[in-house]
């Protein structure tokens, strides 16, 4: 299997990391592209020009991180992202999505001229950071499925990223969780 990722990417390392907590990592050929770039290669995978991106061996294509995590997961001897009560890990999973999906918006934004940035738009991805980081559950001791690695990539990314967002003041439990977490084999092999 092919795998287009940019090493920055939020969403890339959610997927690379999912691969290495189902012991896939070394059957994925990891191919790095700049998705901003529109390399010929990435566009010939996915007309979108987005990673991650996965070619299957089959040839199929599959896009957005969370359905190329349900593939890995599907792949693997032992699956185990979506273990126990599918419903509650895709909650968990769509809420940390979300942080991702929000510190993501606002770093583009950023990158936009001064002038042309959207003030309004970026207060309300850090409104919506602000009120998700103080809402969300802490993950259950000894678990990681899908909703514990997307939850930490999404504060991996604040830190990264968005520092100035406090949300380690307002989350000490949360932090603490991140802490431990990012020293999971997994997340240590793919910060950015």
């Amino acid at each position: 299997m092919k795998l287009y990722v940019n090493r920055p990417s939020p969403y890339g390392r959610k997927v690379l990391a999912a691969a290495h907590e189902l012991g896939l990592a070394g059957r994925l050929e990891i191919v790095a592209a700049d998705p901003w770039s529109d390399p010929a290669e990435l566009l010939a995978a996915t007309p979108l020009a987005k990673v991650p991106a996965l070619v299957t061996d089959d040839g199929s294509v599959v896009v957005e991180s969370t359905a190329i995590c349900e593939v890995l997961d599907a792949c693997s001897p032992a699956p185990r992202l979506f273990a126990g009560d599918r419903l509650r890990v895709l909650a968990r999973t769509g809420l940390a999505q979300g942080l991702i999906d929000a510190a993501f918006a606002t770093v583009i934004e950023r990158r936009r001229p001064a002038e042309r940035q959207w003030q309004d738009w970026i207060d309300r991805q850090r409104r919506a950071l602000d009120r998700t980081v103080t809402r969300i559950a802490l993950p259950a001791e000894g678990r990681f499925d899908l909703g514990d690695l997307t939850l930490a990539c999404a504060l991996g990314y604040m830190d990264f990223r968005l520092p100035e967002v406090p949300w380690r003041q307002a989350r000490p439990d949360l932090a603490r969780w991140f802490d431990a977490a990012a020293e999971r084999p997994s997340m240590r092999a793919t910060k950015p």
